[in-house]
């Protein structure tokens, strides 16, 4: 006799009851919280990562400009008195997300301005 290859959560119940096809309640993942507000890191992290991708897409006709924009946004939520979870210490990664929110959209207008009369 061989071993099942199918985990036993995906294994489905065969005493006869074909009717019901979901044997047990489905319940979310924990991580499905959506009445947890966002935290202060979690918009510093988003911050960063907008940067990031700004600086990266600055040669896309404006979507480094949008991209930088919303990064710019995004630290400064961070930074809002009423963000849950603010540490007034550290906030090294919304400052980044700043710069790099900067660095992106002056990428993105010297790239317009260069490639715009070109086209």
């Amino acid at each position: 006799m061989t071993a099942s290859t199918i985990p036993p959560h995906e294994q489905s119940d065969n005493s006869g009851n074909t009717d019901n096809t979901e044997s047990r309640a489905h319940t979310p993942p924990d991580w499905w919280d959506h009445h947890r507000p966002i935290a202060s890191d979690e918009y510093s992290d988003m911050a960063l990562m907008l940067g990031a991708l700004s600086i990266l897409t600055f040669w896309m006709f404006g979507l480094g400009i949008l991209l930088g924009a919303a990064a710019i946004g995004t630290a400064l939520a961070a930074s809002r008195p009423d963000t849950p979870g603010r540490d007034l210490g550290d906030n090294t990664a919304g400052v980044v997300g700043i710069l790099t929110g900067i660095a992106g959209i002056a990428f993105g207008a010297v790239f317009l301005t260069a490639a715009l009369p070109h086209l």
